[in-house]
């Protein structure tokens, strides 16, 4: 009797972005198993970024040239990842170094569970975590079963907190600017789905807004025909516009916690009345 051996499965961390997107779209030419892992933790963009994921799926499940199997997106809360005080301790001393985001503290602790799983960190200027990466350690080249190349944190030559923080992860498309990326797209007959892609953390009437993190790296890298006038112009006001958004989110801060010490006080008035 034959029997048909099951494909190499390829863990993706997915988000909808133009990055873990175009991986996708890369890995449809490939006769392998696609795992699509989404985490949530309730930001605003959360719901732009699921359409998008659902949306390109379509797009590659339908193209004429796919050939991989991309099994259905597995979906986890940030909140509740296990905390680990050695990954949590090293992102912190990181992060005071070279201002890394909040999500490479969680990212790496999911990342314990996952098996290989690729994180599509892009080559660009504005990256952070590619600068934290090369300043305080290497990458090393490495080729899977099929001879797909991605790079992996060199041990060897990489220091203890940056192994904890990035060493769980493969970096495909490190290697890639945006500017290739969009290329890519192109050449491989999705430039339609590249404008289904979402990258803005703080979406204005449900476009992107210009001034947050990921829409001023795509902006700086090449994607400026993905914006509407309305947010170029933010983008270029930045300064006062990121300002004026760091007062709202202090003042939003303070209310919340008003409130919280609002709750406090009735439960508090409630237990001491008398019965």
């Amino acid at each position: 009797m034959n029997v048909v051996s099951q494909p190499p499965v390829i863990r993706v961390l997915w988000t909808g972005g133009l990055d873990s997107s175009y991986r996708m779209v890369q890995l449809s030419r490939r006769e392998v198993w696609v795992q699509p892992y989404y985490l949530s933790d309730d930001r605003r963009s959360e719901q732009q970024e699921l359409n998008s994921i659902a949306e390109i799926t379509r797009d590659i499940q339908d193209h004429h040239d796919t050939v991989c199997r991309i099994l259905p997106l597995m979906t986890s809360r940030v909140e509740d990842i296990g905390p680990d005080k050695r990954i949590t301790g090293a992102y912190r001393r990181l992060r005071r170094a070279t201002g890394i985001g909040s999500q490479y503290d969680w990212l790496a602790r999911f990342a314990k569970s996952i098996a290989a799983l690729e994180l599509c960190v892009e080559k660009a200027e504005s990256s952070k975590a590619l600068k934290c990466i090369l300043k305080y350690g290497a990458l090393r080249l490495q080729y899977d079963t099929s001879n797909d190349p991605y790079y992996v944190i060199d041990e060897d030559r990489s220091s203890d907190d940056l192994i904890r923080v990035f060493g769980p992860f493969r970096y495909p498309i490190i290697d890639k600017t945006k500017l290739d990326i969009i290329e890519a797209f192109k050449r491989l007959g999705f430039e339609q789905t590249m404008h289904k892609t979402w990258f803005c953390y703080t979406p204005i009437d449900g476009k992107p807004c210009g001034v947050c993190s990921p829409c001023k790296s795509a902006i700086e890298e090449g994607l400026r025909f993905r914006f509407t006038e309305a947010a170029l112009e933010r983008y270029e006001n930045r300064p006062r516009t990121s300002t004026v958004m760091k007062i709202v989110g202090v003042a939003l801060s303070r209310l919340r916690i008003l409130d919280v010490a609002e709750d406090i006080w009735k439960k508090r008035a409630r237990r001491r009345r008398p019965s």
